[in-house]
């Protein structure tokens, strides 16, 4: 199938959903859209965090009652209480966010995390012409509705990944900034450790430690056993299935979703991460770096129960890193990586495991690539 058709339909998707957007924003009151969730969405708990810490109750931004009002205070027709489920490191960058009036700052976070991705993702595609492929992917579209920290995160990972062996130090400072979403970035360590790529791993180590220490003394050290203690909130949000079921995206809440049974549905993520850390290894070990990217994205979507759509923005900029398809199994990872968040939609009929399939396609391509390229020499040692 030629080209053009591809991202025509690719347009006529994200137009349509575009469409959609701007309808409910039409019969928008007091920040709120006529289902009572927020206007921009989840960023609510974003600017409010940010909001409560500068008014000086960082301590208490877990707690729904401190936080509720702040939200009401911001969107009063708002129904839906939005929770605050990261680290104090994620704290210091709202808290400069909520600086800002809240719809101002929503537009400001969306804008900037929308040119940082496509800055960054436009690094591996072969033209300017293929950024039709991420900016018109519905896990991209739906970000501006609820703007969330997806393209941020995929923005960071592909400029560390482009910049490993170029700016080792900036490489590895981008890395550390990862902590404000820590089981984003579980295989960061295992990937630099297995390149030996030493400088780099030295340098995110440092800035991570750099980066908590500095928002402990801003905010307190006790927030960090708040946010620990609150991680079991996050957890039940998934166990429980509390939210719209079509917004999870890991193989453990799809089977949930499915009515698995808990042992049955952890039991067989857990399969599928060890598994899927298992290839990945294999692919770093080749030392080809776009492979090996690819397949850090990849696996790294497989391992976390808690994810969510948005995350896996971060499996696009894995799909670029593949470069162009050669193969059904290639144009399977694409079609695929592109159209994750299609779940979302789909899930309101039925729930399937559309995003860790996806995740699956990429590794394994990047797997096969691996395998019948010629070895690469290793890297030397970064001291």
């Amino acid at each position: 199938m030629k080209r053009w058709v591809f991202e025509a339909v690719a347009i006529a998707v994200a137009v349509t959903m575009l469409g959609y957007f701007v309808s409910r924003a039409l019969y928008m009151h007091d920040m709120a859209l006529p289902s009572g969730q927020p206007f921009f969405g989840d960023y609510m708990a974003f600017w409010s965090a940010g909001r409560a810490a500068l008014d000086g109750h960082a301590h208490e931004i877990h707690e729904r009652t401190m936080l509720w009002q702040v939200q009401q205070d911001v969107a009063p027709g708002v129904k839906f209480f939005a929770p605050w489920n990261s680290p104090p490191t994620f704290l210091m960058l709202v808290s400069v966010l909520a600086l800002m009036p809240y719809p101002l700052s929503a537009v400001v976070f969306l804008v900037s995390t929308l040119v940082l991705f496509g800055f960054a993702i436009r690094r591996f595609l072969p033209d300017a012409r293929a950024l039709i492929f991420p900016f018109t992917s519905p896990t991209v579209v739906y970000q501006m509705a609820t703007v969330q920290a997806g393209m941020l995160i995929a923005g960071v990972n592909a400029l560390a990944i482009r910049w490993l062996d170029k700016r080792p130090e900036l490489a590895g400072a981008l890395i550390g900034f990862l902590a404000i979403k820590p089981h984003i970035a579980l295989l960061w360590p295992l990937f630099l450790a297995l390149t030996g790529r030493w400088r780099v791993f030295i340098s995110a180590a440092l800035a991570v430690i750099a980066f908590a220490t500095t928002a402990g003394l801003i905010f307190g050290f006790e927030t960090y056993p708040n946010w620990f203690e609150s991680l079991d909130y996050s957890q039940r949000l998934i166990s429980e299935q509390r939210i719209t079921t079509p917004a999870y995206a890991s193989l453990y809440a799809n089977l949930l979703g499915l009515h698995a049974p808990q042992a049955l549905a952890i039991g067989l993520h857990s399969l599928s991460a060890i598994a899927g850390v298992i290839v990945a290894c294999i692919v770093f070990r080749k030392g080809d770096v776009l492979l090996g990217g690819a397949a850090l994205c990849a696996a790294t979507l497989l391992v976390s129960p808690y994810l969510f759509f948005y995350d896996f923005t971060t499996l696009l900029v894995g799909a670029a890193l593949l470069g162009a398809p050669r193969s059904p199994l290639g144009y399977a990872a694409t079609i695929f990586a592109w159209g994750t968040s299609l779940s979302v939609a789909l899930g309101q009929i039925v729930v399937l495991p559309i995003c860790p399939l996806a995740a699956w396609l990429v590794l394994i391509t990047a797997f096969t690539r691996a395998r019948s390229a010629a070895p690469l020499p290793a890297p030397a040692p970064q001291l």
